[in-house]
């Protein structure tokens, strides 16, 4: 698991994925199991873990990730800041 959450920040941090990706990873969630937290469908997930989408969202879809991954929208936009 730990190796997976590495992997997962280390693709954001070099800008080939979302920070939805890490945060994914870090709660033990799949694609599946975020649709049913925030409402999205799979297909607009999997396009939200695209880093140019993602800096497109708006804030409520923002919102919606971070209320489900128990962060602020700033900690969601730069992980960075999350050395846990």
């Amino acid at each position: 698991i730990e190796k997976r959450i590495e992997q997962a920040k280390q693709k954001v941090l070099h800008k080939e994925a979302s920070p939805i990706l890490y945060f994914m990873e870090k709660k033990l969630m799949d694609i599946p199991i975020l649709a049913g937290y925030t409402g999205f469908r799979k297909w607009q997930i999997k396009r939200h873990l695209n880093l140019s989408v993602f800096n497109k969202l708006s804030q409520e879809k923002l919102q919606r990730y971070a209320g489900v991954f128990n962060i602020d929208i700033d900690t969601l936009k730069n992980i960075q800041l999350d050395e846990e």
